[in-house]
């Protein structure tokens, strides 16, 4: 039904890698009978930091987040045979605003997300009865709100909740092999925590986990199945540089997606062809004194799925303070 897309409380500040994505449906043609491909949220794109928001103000992020695969497996995790490929890039800008002022104890945040995307793939299935697929699609994609989150700055670690919506401002229309979006609407709640295990925060454990609620998809009738995420990384933090201005955060990352109910109105074979993947690899990130800017990276690679596609996931992350509040 869809190819992962999403988070959002993002950009919170250097080091933070959120970002969004969408649900982009050029792969389900070729992956029809598997059922929904991935879901609304970008696995992994939320690795380090997840618990943190930056110091009241606006700030701005750009993330680039790129997934490939080169096989699907099917429901024992067995490879489907079905020839293929499938690549999809996707582009999140993202301005977030802490307040100065607090309630219940933490720093209320609001964000907003342009998600732009390219993607394309290119199949020769046997359940497409021996014919070639092919599928491109490029533009706007989902816009990604958080109208509410709350955040606390505890002494060994940084706590983070709220809700997300997700709008599927791209085009869309059933059955088309290059709509930009999944057409429906998703309501999320996540959940960050950065918790330190060193005296001066330098060594992090980072959880973010996000529970997402799908709307019937448009013309079809399909409600796809709610899903949960987690992201997670252990991590060191080195300084450098004239009073340890600059830093370096390198550490071991991973990712996990889960489909928890199943698809509504499908029959009932597809319906009960829920998906899951699991992913393993590392994240950087650079930090400098001018304005907070932030460049880092990550890759991690799929294991463990079962109906869905397997590859590589990368991303490349960018972000600095567009306004301090007075």
């Amino acid at each position: 039904m869809g190819f992962p897309a999403r988070p959002i409380l993002r950009a919170i500040r250097p080091t933070t890698q959120k970002a969004t994505g969408l649900a982009l449906l050029i792969f389900s043609a070729a992956a029809s009978s598997y059922g929904q491909v991935r879901g609304e949220y970008s696995s992994g794109s939320t690795l380090t930091q997840a618990g943190t928001v930056p110091a009241p103000g606006f700030s701005y992020t750009n993330q680039v987040w790129y997934s490939s695969g080169d096989h699907l497996v099917g429901p024992h995790g067995n490879k489907i045979p079905i020839q293929n490929s499938v690549a999809i890039g996707i582009d999140n800008n993202t301005v977030t605003y802490v307040p100065d002022l607090k309630l219940l104890g933490g720093n209320l945040v609001f964000s907003v997300t342009l998600v732009f995307a390219n993607g394309n793939y290119a199949a020769h299935s046997l359940f497409l009865l021996g014919t070639g697929a092919r599928g491109s699609a490029l533009g706007l994609s989902n816009t990604d709100l958080v109208p509410f989150a709350l955040g606390w700055h505890l002494k060994w670690a940084d706590l983070l909740t709220g809700s997300s919506v997700t709008a599927p401002t791209g085009s869309y229309t059933a059955g088309a092999p290059n709509n930009l979006n999944s057409g429906f609407w998703t309501i999320g709640w996540e959940t960050g925590a950065t918790i330190y295990l060193s005296r001066n925060k330098a060594t992090q454990l980072s959880i973010y986990n996000l529970y997402a609620w799908n709307t019937v998809q448009w013309d079809t009738g399909v409600h796809p199945g709610q899903n949960d995420s987690v992201d997670y990384s252990v991590s060191q933090t080195f300084s450098f540089g004239k009073g340890g201005r600059w830093s370096l955060l390198a550490g071991a990352a991973g990712a996990g997606q889960w489909q928890t109910t199943r698809n509504g109105g499908q029959n009932p074979v597809r319906a009960a062809l829920t998906y899951r993947i699991e992913s393993v690899g590392f994240t950087l990130s650079l930090s400098t004194p001018w304005r907070g800017f932030y460049i880092g990276g990550s890759t991690l690679w799929n294991y463990g799925a079962v109906n869905t596609f397997v590859g590589r996931t990368s991303t490349i992350n960018a972000g600095l303070t567009l306004r301090k509040s007075p």
